[in-house]
């Protein structure tokens, strides 16, 4: 459709069609069709986005907020409705914002200095376009990184018709909070430091990989000149659902719940586990899909799931959204009464590497300058061994010789503190309202926490290492840490584009340099 046609058809969306009594006679029986109005509905909303001081941890801090909250408020619209968006920016500084996944004219995406300009401080923009589809999306800003500080929020969009009659329809937008400046962090993320690993309790060590008897795997990664495995960047000091750490959804014994998740966090996915039962995925990223039962499953950073859930006859029943990195979570109790807490989810082994390497090859007794691996050619710091060959392709190798770290034989969920449980851990870090915890040999090594958080000095490592190594578990070969649940997902209509549709091919090349977090979309680094 040419952006002319486009705006033609939100403009034909205003204009009021009136339809006359008609009276149809037939066989004796008069059928009268009252006077009605056919109209898409205005919906208007104002946004004033503004700096304010907010307390997400116990220390007030500088955020961003939206209506004077963070979230910002939940956008509710029709599939035929006009959206006109009033955002004011009562800030000293540019802002935008962006309707993820919503089918927006161009002008409209607010992609500062790409479809439309900033915000500037003191001026109101009005958004208006609109809504052509249903479905549960969300917003953020696209300025900086004012995402991180709290400027974003939820948008549902109902259809026509419904396939499914809930009893309660809520929404829970998860995300992650550091009481940091979000600049300070990105210098830190481009410095390479290890700082936040050693923070998390997630940095690695020979003494580490000993313990866990995985030392070919750490040679592996040594030889190669790998950064250490971390699979989320940022030791964040909170991860919130509707910008709590913990919250209440009052529902009855019996009903069922439409869950609508929105993971708006910047960096962070989210295991999600529910108390109650199984969890039926209805929708996701707003499209309608065949109903699919799981236990769990793995939400990637601005994705969204409907999910229904039922509420057990008696007490209140936790769902949990845990960080990819299992460092903390965040609760939300659905019910009341006797609270009844999720299934934990095991912390990352983070040892792990592809490749068949074994520790022999780097200590056997072979010929001088063979670095300890038979049938080696060294070309430029590239070794192209048997044990190095494919390193390059993680899917699909062997697994033999992945050493799974021992579980709980019962399969027993991991115990925590404050849900009425034994005091005894099962080897796992302490969560208090899903704030991060230093690990049980803290105490050992004598490094306090600081309100919470898994500071702790610079031998936390060691620390980390020999705490809770029984509970590791490697993503996607453990069902307490599944990938996402993407391969069991299938639309409820066709999606294949028309046969003999033109075809326009747009190649793009992502690259970067983790260690540095630098990024390049075809060779040219990202601003």
């Amino acid at each position: 459709m040419r952006l002319d046609e486009y705006y033609l058809e939100g403009a034909r969306m205003r204009i009021r069609i009136f339809s006359e009594a008609i009276l149809i006679l037939g066989f004796g029986v008069g059928i009268v069709i009252s006077p009605t109005t056919l109209y898409a509905s205005v919906v208007e909303f104002k946004l004033t986005i503004a700096r304010e001081t907010v307390q997400i941890t116990a220390h007030p801090t500088a955020g961003m907020t939206i209506n004077g909250e963070i979230p910002g408020p939940t956008l509710r619209f029709r599939q035929g409705d006009l959206a006109r968006i009033h955002v004011h920016n009562k800030m000293d500084v540019d802002t935008s914002i962006h309707w993820h996944g919503v089918l927006v004219p161009p002008d409209m995406d607010g992609v500062p200095y790409i479809t439309f300009p900033p915000i500037k401080p003191g001026t109101t923009f009005t958004y208006e376009f609109p809504i052509r589809q249903a479905g549960t999306y969300w917003y953020h800003s696209h300025t900086s990184l004012q995402e991180q500080s709290g400027v974003y929020g939820s948008i549902v969009i109902e259809s026509h018709g419904k396939r499914f009659a809930p009893n309660r329809d809520e929404v829970i937008v998860l995300s992650d909070w550091t009481d940091e400046d979000p600049h300070s962090v990105n210098r830190t993320l481009r410095s390479g430091s290890h700082w936040y690993a050693i923070q998390k309790g997630s940095a690695q060590s020979i003494l580490g990989a000993s313990r866990l008897g995985m030392l070919d795997d750490y040679f592996k990664r040594e030889l190669q000149r790998m950064p250490p495995m971390d699979i989320a960047d940022v030791a964040y000091d909170r991860f919130l659902a509707n910008g709590k750490t913990e919250s209440i959804i009052h529902a009855k014994p019996g009903e069922e719940v439409r869950l609508r998740v929105i993971d708006g966090s910047s960096t962070t996915f989210f295991h999600l586990t529910y108390a109650g039962g199984p969890i039926r995925i209805i929708s996701a990223d707003g499209q309608d899909v065949e109903p699919v039962e799981v236990s769990r499953l793995l939400i990637g950073v601005a994705e969204t799931y409907d999910l229904l859930i039922k509420v057990p006859d008696e007490g209140a029943y936790e769902f949990r959204a845990t960080a990819h990195d299992a460092s903390a979570y965040a609760s939300v109790w659905i019910g009341s009464g006797p609270r009844h807490p999720a299934p934990s989810v095991p912390r990352p082994n983070l040892y792990h590497t592809m490749g068949d390497l074994k520790l022999d090859h780097v200590f056997a007794l072979t010929p001088a300058g063979s670095m300890g691996m038979p049938d080696h050619k060294v070309d430029a710091g590239h070794f192209d061994t048997p044990g190095m060959r494919g390193m390059d392709h993680m899917h699909g190798q062997s697994m033999e010789g992945m050493k799974h770290t021992e579980l709980p034989k019962d399969g027993s969920p991991v115990k925590e503190a404050g849900h009425g449980h034994s005091k005894a851990m099962d080897h796992s870090a302490k969560h208090v309202e899903g704030q991060r915890q230093p690990h049980k040999g803290d105490k050992m090594h004598g490094m306090p926490s600081l309100d919470g958080k898994a500071y702790g000095g610079n031998f936390k490592f060691m620390a980390a290492d020999i705490s809770s190594f029984k509970d590791l578990a490697m993503d996607g070969m453990d069902p307490k840490r599944p990938w996402p649940p993407y391969s069991k997902l299938r639309s409820t209509r066709p999606t294949a584009f028309p046969k003999g549709s033109p075809v326009r091919e747009i190649r793009l090349t992502l690259d970067g340099d983790m260690k540095r977090y630098v990024w390049f979309l075809n060779n040219r680094p990202l601003p």
